[in-house]
């Protein structure tokens, strides 16, 4: 008798825990809303928009274009001049000034930039932030987990579409992005840093 209660006490216990688990998981996936960006993402899966964006610290103005191919991402700004290209498993910082190339696989770096995670893959804003409050034309990323470089990242949207984006880090420097006319993408625009025999090249393992 008394083995048999011990069991039933044991298969409570496991029920529980299996329960607490359900519980917790299903608040974890409702604090995490990215159907806003999944949405704009899924509508636009090749685009390109110009961008002004500042910084709360600094009275410098960077203003450029992002273009979008599908998985295909690049960031050019006029000035400084330079650019950010995401391809397949790597990601190129372009300095065209100083004509220096830094070539890195695709990793944690990579999947921790804003770029990435709103154009590319926004899943992953689930792993790094623990609260998400989305209404009908924002929505706010916050509490970061496991000591994530950005304290927390507001998406502004208008008619379905990513118009403007604010982060901030540990260090509390905001930075503010606004997002200008949407287009067709350019067949022109290339995915490939453009260099030349003199171009500087680090490669980072």
């Amino acid at each position: 008798m008394e083995t048999e209660k011990f069991y039933l006490k044991k298969l409570n216990l496991i029920k529980l825990s299996i329960f607490s688990f359900l519980i917790l998981n299903s608040f974890s996936l409702l604090a995490c809303d990215i159907s806003k960006i999944q949405f704009f993402l899924d509508e636009n899966i090749t685009f390109q928009v110009t961008y002004e964006q500042n910084f709360n610290d600094s009275s410098d103005l960077i203003a450029g274009n992002i273009y979008r191919d599908y998985a295909k991402i690049k960031v050019s700004s006029l000035v400084p001049k330079e650019e950010l290209i995401i391809n397949k498993n790597k990601i190129f910082r372009h300095d065209l000034e100083m004509d220096q190339l830094i070539i890195e696989e695709s990793g944690e770096s990579t999947n921790q930039s804003p770029a990435f995670l709103l154009f590319n893959n926004p899943n992953l804003i689930c792993d790094f932030f623990s609260k998400a409050n989305c209404s009908d034309g924002s929505c706010l990323y916050s509490d970061p987990l496991d000591n994530f470089y950005l304290k927390d990242i507001k998406i502004d949207f208008e008619n379905k579409k990513i118009k403007k984006i604010i982060y901030e880090d540990l260090f509390e420097r905001i930075s503010t992005i606004k997002l200008f006319k949407y287009e067709q993408l350019d067949k022109k625009v290339s995915f490939e840093p453009e260099v030349s025999d003199k171009t500087e090249k680090i490669i980072l393992n």
